[in-house]
């Protein structure tokens, strides 16, 4: 009996090790600073370190808390609202930890353009991260998700308004991954608090995800609810770029 408990105890604390989300290599590829990035405008495919297209800009961090990106090319700068910038399938991708949003980047000749990317393209990026857009919280910046019991699980806030979200981040929450910040995840019931440095005032709303815990029988497929504690709390980028997925949701399985 002893030997079953420290084995079932093992596995529990060793649970959280593994993450509850995988993402594409080439979405963890960053371009770094200083570093290169080539653009073809009649095939409209970007390139990482070639240096052979007219167009080859040079990434660049700005000065200052922001840590906004920037690149230059022939003298000019161009400066984009973004914080984190990668190539995926051959296109230039970009998000902003500020607005809590994923862009699609393009060159006219004259300056870069942004294309807000939809809840069905983050998710072909992120398909085991269950989304939330910011528009399904309610009027107290709250909404309820449900984690089946010894699960672990990973979510996404994903800005599909014009709020602004500058320097938010979790609560007494330290993620695994630190390359984007409106992603986290749990492993036990508890409320994520999402703030501009704590703050409770009009200016800076928080946002609060209640995690419920849910039992599910896998004979009768009866959910039965607990209660929730309260805490204050191989890189493809020269492929053809995959089709989004049609199903957005996420298959919580059974327990």
């Amino acid at each position: 009996m002893k030997k079953i408990l420290l084995t079932t105890l093992i596995m529990i604390l060793t649970s959280g090790i593994v993450s509850a989300y995988e993402v594409d290599e080439a979405v963890l590829n960053a371009i770094t600073n200083n570093q290169i990035v080539d653009y073809n405008p009649q095939t409209k495919f970007w390139s990482r370190n070639l240096g052979l297209n007219h167009y080859v800009f040079t990434k660049h961090i700005s000065i200052g808390s922001g840590s906004y990106t920037y690149f230059t090319n022939g003298g000019k700068e161009y400066e984009l609202n973004s914080t984190y910038e990668f190539l995926y399938y051959g296109k230039l991708y970009a998000y902003s930890a500020h607005l809590l949003k994923f862009f699609e980047l393009g060159f006219d000749g004259e300056g870069f353009t942004t294309r807000e990317l939809t809840k069905d393209e983050v998710q072909n990026m992120f398909p085991d991260v269950k989304i939330l857009l910011v528009s399904e919280f309610d009027e107290n910046n709250e909404i309820t998700v449900e984690l089946p019991v010894f699960r672990k699980k990973a979510f996404m806030i994903l800005n599909d308004t014009d709020n602004d979200y500058y320097k938010y981040q979790f609560e007494y929450y330290r993620p695994e991954n630190k390359l984007f910040n409106n992603i986290f995840e749990i492993r036990m019931p508890r409320i994520m608090v999402m703030s501009h440095f704590k703050s409770r005032d009009a200016l800076f709303p928080i946002l609060r995800v209640i995690v419920k815990p849910v039992w599910k029988n896998t004979e009768t497929q009866n959910e039965v609810y607990g209660n929730y504690i309260e805490t204050t709390p191989q890189v493809q980028e020269n492929a053809p770029k995959p089709e989004p997925i049609d199903d957005t949701g996420i298959d919580d399985g059974e327990f």
